[in-house]
């Protein structure tokens, strides 16, 4: 106890002093530009150069050198020399201190924190309980949930959940991420851990996802693969087919495809992913995978290189897929030619989704160019009724929609 007073008496002084609004600005270093200029020397000499250094550069690498040796036994000499030298200190400082603080004492800092006097308390507290997040995440998450404030705690719930992410219980978030139940927020933490493992190479990305048992609650091992696929796509392209292809008549890759579509494609060799794509053996069942991967490729290639996705349309097979990449390559191009976008979407087999296309292409060209729009309409092979609501989407002079009746061909 006395030892938490004395912490929030010393770093109230330690942040009054330093970070008010009111501080005297530091005087610029004169040691040479070198930020390493010297090895930091050991325990309570490194952090007393630290707090007299004025060059931040330099005096990060010395807190820093302290602060990962940091035990128990320095908390109190720590605050001490801290309010000798009556330095300031930042919310990065803060940071590093509550990493290192919270590694053997979660509760302890935290509760210095919380009790702290000054307007610095809800930044202490945040950055404590993100720091015990990534040190010990059940632990932090539990005290988290004791504020009564609804909106702070969610937010010191999320602190300590990206505290905890960031970590290396990597097995243990994902088993607490598979028991979300806000799908929003399951997938987010999925992609998170990806992100995570990425850090790691592809053998850490495929050894997660594959870790993650198959009968996880939520299906959560699909969103894990789903993100997975995505994440080692962006480090290695061929790695990441070749690890779908393995996996893609299990239940959980249903998404895969088009996660591998999607980032592939970004790199501008959409060539080889449509190639890909459209040589694998779906299943029918699962066929709308296929077209689901192809219209998020076409909505990267299409902005890209319209040739080059021109060309392939003119070649492609008719089908849900070809439906899928004309749609999105007509809505690439309808701002330049809405005249194009409706030829194109004329070509779709999908009866529906072309009759609706061709609503909205028609209208787009008909206020540019009315004339040869109305042209189109009269001689265009349309059934009566695809004309007539085509004709009355049209809009007037005053915005109010064309009189079917008194267009020709109605």
């Amino acid at each position: 106890m006395k030892l938490r007073w004395f912490a929030v008496a010393v770093l109230a002084t330690w942040f009054g002093l330093g970070c008010s609004p009111d501080s005297e600005p530091q005087i610029p270093s004169t040691s040479p530009p070198s930020p390493f200029a010297s090895s930091p020397r050991e325990g309570m000499d490194t952090l007393r150069a630290a707090l007299s250094e004025r060059n931040e550069l330099e005096r990060k690498y010395l807190l820093t050198s302290f602060l990962r040796k940091m035990g128990p036994d320095d908390v109190e000499p720590m605050l001490k020399e801290s309010e000798n030298h009556r330095a300031g200190i930042d919310s990065d400082d803060v940071r590093l201190l509550m990493l290192a603080w919270t590694r053997f004492d979660g509760p302890g800092a935290y509760k210095v924190a919380s009790e702290w006097p000054t307007r610095w308390k809800t930044v202490l507290m945040e950055e404590a309980i993100a720091a015990w997040g990534y040190n010990d995440g059940p632990a932090a998450l539990a005290e988290a949930a004791k504020i009564e404030d609804q909106e702070l705690r969610a937010e010191f719930h999320s602190r300590a959940l990206s505290g905890w992410v960031a970590s290396d219980d990597r097995q243990a978030v994902t088993e607490y991420a598979a028991n979300e139940p806000d799908g929003r927020r399951r997938a987010r933490l999925a992609f998170r851990l990806a992100g995570q493992a990425k850090r790691d190479g592809p053998d850490a990305i495929i050894a997660w996802a594959e870790g993650v048992p198959d009968d996880s609650p939520n299906e959560f091992k699909a969103d894990v693969f789903g993100h997975a696929c995505g994440t080692l796509t962006v480090l290695d392209p061929k790695r990441a087919t070749q690890w779908y292809e393995s996996q893609m008549k299990h239940w959980y890759s249903m998404s895969c495809l088009s996660m591998i579509a999607n980032k592939w494609s970004r790199e501008d060799d959409s060539d080889a992913v449509i190639t890909w794509v459209m040589s694998l053996p779906v299943e029918e069942t699962r066929e709308s995978e296929r077209t689901d991967a192809v219209r998020k490729l076409f909505r990267n290639w299409a902005p890209m290189n319209p040739e080059g996705a021109e060309a392939w349309l003119k070649s492609a097979p008719a089908g849900p897929a070809r439906d899928k990449a004309v749609d999105e390559f007509a809505k690439t191009i309808a701002e330049a030619s809405p005249s194009e976008a409706l030829e194109w979407v004329r070509q779709m087999t999908d009866e529906k989704q072309r009759k609706y296309r061709s609503l909205r292409y028609t209208r787009m060209w008909f206020e540019r160019e009315p004339e040869a729009a109305m042209a189109w309409i009269a001689a265009a092979d349309l059934a009566s009724a695809e004309r007539k609501a085509i004709l009355n989407n049209l809009p007037t002079a005053k915005g109010s929609k064309k009189s079917a009746n008194a267009q020709p061909g109605g």
